[in-house]
C-alpha cells in the first residue's frame, strides 16, 4: 500500500507536467508545420450549431495551410484550397521571446498579433493574454510535418 501511495505521489506531478505547455526553442522550429483546425462538435449548444460546425469542418478539411520556419526568422505561409494546384504564399517573420513564447508576425491575410504559441507535446498551441494571464485559444494548433 505504501509503495502504491509513493508511486502515486511521484507519478501525478510527472503526468501533469507532461500535458502542460512548455517553452519553444528556436532550434525546434525549423521545418514545415501544418495548421490543424479542431472544431469539436460536442462544444455546440444546439442542433443548429452542430450542423454549422459539421459544415465548417467539411470546408476546413479542404484547406491546407503550412508554416515554413526558416533559420533567418523568416516565415513562409503557404495556403492551398480545394485541391487547387495553385498555392498562395505570404511572408512574415517569427521570433521567440525571453519567456519561450513563439510570436508570429502578421501577413496580408492573417493577423497573429494577439497570440503567443507554446509547445504541448509535439504541437504548437496558440494562447492569448487576458488580464495578464495566458488563456488557451481553442480549435487550432500547429503540428510538424517535415
Amino acid at each position: 500500500m505504501k509503495r502504491a501511495l509513493l508511486l502515486l505521489i511521484f507519478l501525478v506531478p510527472a503526468l501533469t507536467a507532461a500535458h502542460a505547455q512548455s517553452r519553444v526553442y528556436e532550434k525546434d522550429l525549423s521545418g514545415t508545420w501544418k495548421l490543424v483546425f479542431d472544431l469539436d462538435e460536442k462544444d455546440a449548444d444546439s442542433s443548429l450549431e452542430r450542423i454549422a460546425m459539421k459544415a465548417a469542418n467539411g470546408l476546413l478539411d479542404e484547406i491546407d495551410i503550412r508554416f515554413v520556419f526558416m533559420k533567418d526568422h523568416r516565415l513562409e505561409v503557404v495556403t492551398r484550397a480545394f485541391d487547387d494546384d495553385e498555392e498562395d504564399v505570404d511572408y512574415s517573420e517569427w521570433r521567440v521571446n525571453d519567456r519561450g513564447e513563439l510570436i508570429l508576425g502578421n501577413t496580408d491575410k492573417a493577423d497573429f498579433e494577439d497570440a503567443v504559441w507554446l509547445r504541448e507535446g509535439d504541437r504548437l498551441i496558440p494562447y492569448e493574454y487576458d488580464d495578464g494571464r495566458r488563456k488557451k485559444k481553442q480549435a487550432i494548433y500547429l503540428v510538424r510535418i517535415r
